[in-house]
């Protein structure tokens, strides 16, 4: 049997049994769109946390009487962190100069602060670390009496709350994708033990043929390993039309969410576009000829 007749064999069964073929290409793109969901919620995620990391920041406001020699004890504690990248004092003259050029347009908050003796606002200190798991260490350098005894309000807390509900509702989708992509991996295992056992009851006058010619086992099963894959095939190249079709549409909705930070799925699938795509093209026809040489080694008597 030659190689051309092994394929053109493979041919007649995925069309003969196409019912059967479409259903097990459809499984096998919802189980590879839900992959790919899991792929973009990771990237988004990733980006999201990058976008808010980068503008994450403690700001140490202090209070009116605190001594300039104290705060200036602690930025050079802070200093000495090497989890720090970036210290920025702002004096009380300079927080003051900021506050009016913010509400120059509003004349009561401006004639109401002209009418204080002094000014009311104190000094502000803004530490920037690489990272927000950086800041743990850097609050604890900070909350110790000496120096808390200084601070009216630190203002990091919002953000780590932003960070942990950003983890929290990522975590619930990637189980919820896992746990669907899972279910219909079992579903197309299934499918296509079934769709080989079905394509050896249908060939099997075909099979006594090649039998009593003195085809080898090899030639007998490779038929139908053929056909599993080819099911893969398509079902990565109708997978990746589908999604590229969807990217057309919405990355530009992601885009204008991470704007600034030059991040799209458009581009995060070009660019790993060998990786996400052969990789799943190898991991179904790792899955598919599990399945087929089961679904063989019990039906196929060869």
């Amino acid at each position: 049997m030659t190689r051309p007749k092994v394929i053109s064999f493979a041919n007649k069964s995925f069309w003969r049994n196409l019912g059967l073929s479409l259903t097990t290409i459809l499984i096998l793109v919802l189980t590879l769109i839900s992959f790919n969901v899991v792929l973009s919620v990771n990237a988004m995620t990733k980006a999201a946390l990058q976008l808010v990391e980068g503008r994450i920041d403690i700001s140490l406001l202090f209070k009116v009487d605190a001594p300039i020699a104290k705060i200036d004890e602690l930025r050079a504690a802070l200093g000495k962190i090497p989890k720090v990248t970036s210290l920025i004092f702002k004096s009380r003259d300079d927080v003051l100069t900021d506050f009016k050029t913010k509400h120059a347009k509003d004349q009561e908050i401006l004639s109401a602060l002209s009418e204080l003796p002094e000014n009311p606002l104190g000094a502000i200190l803004i530490v920037r670390a690489a990272s927000s798991q950086d800041y743990e260490v850097i609050l604890s350098a900070i909350d110790i009496p000496e120096y808390n005894s200084l601070i009216e309000q630190k203002t990091f807390e919002d953000h780590a709350t932003i960070i942990k509900k950003i983890g929290a509702m990522t975590n619930r989708m990637q189980k919820g994708a896992v746990a669907i992509s899972v279910l219909l991996l079992i579903i197309a295992f299934l499918i296509i033990f079934n769709v080989i056992k079905v394509a050896i009851y249908t060939h099997r006058e075909e099979i006594s043929v090649m039998r009593l010619v003195g085809a080898s086992n090899w030639f007998i099963r490779a038929p139908f390993l053929i056909e599993v894959i080819l099911f893969n095939f398509l079902a990565v190249i109708l997978s990746a039309i589908l999604l590229y079709g969807f990217l057309q549409f919405g990355d530009n909705y992601v885009k204008s969410f991470f704007v600034g930070s030059g991040f799209s799925l458009m581009g995060y699938f070009n660019g790993n576009f060998v990786r996400i795509f052969v990789g799943e093209f190898l991991a179904l026809s790792v899955l598919g000829v599990m399945s087929g040489s089961l679904a063989m080694r019990k039906y196929l008597k060869v």
